[in-house]
């Protein structure tokens, strides 16, 4: 999951700096260089939006209708 993991913060470092936004983009890049190790430890916090508002160590509850997405798609699709 760490190409999955790394590809989301890159896509939010691209949209923080179509906005301007230069508060997340320096979380953005905090978080790319902690995204790929953090996923192949298991030290991640699940469920975390990932945004620079919220700190990158809290783990936050997934929604139900997202786990229950997530809890049915394939593994194949996930890995």
């Amino acid at each position: 999951m760490a190409g999955p993991h790394v590809r989301t913060h890159v896509g939010m470092l691209g949209y923080a700096l179509r906005h301007h936004d230069r508060r997340e983009v320096l979380g953005q890049v905090l978080r790319l260089i902690v995204a790929a190790p953090g996923t192949w430890t298991g030290r991640y916090p699940v469920g975390n939006t990932g945004g620079a508002n919220v700190s990158a160590l809290l783990p936050m509850p997934i929604p139900d209708d997202l786990q229950a997405i997530l809890g049915a798609a394939p593994t194949e699709v996930l890995a």
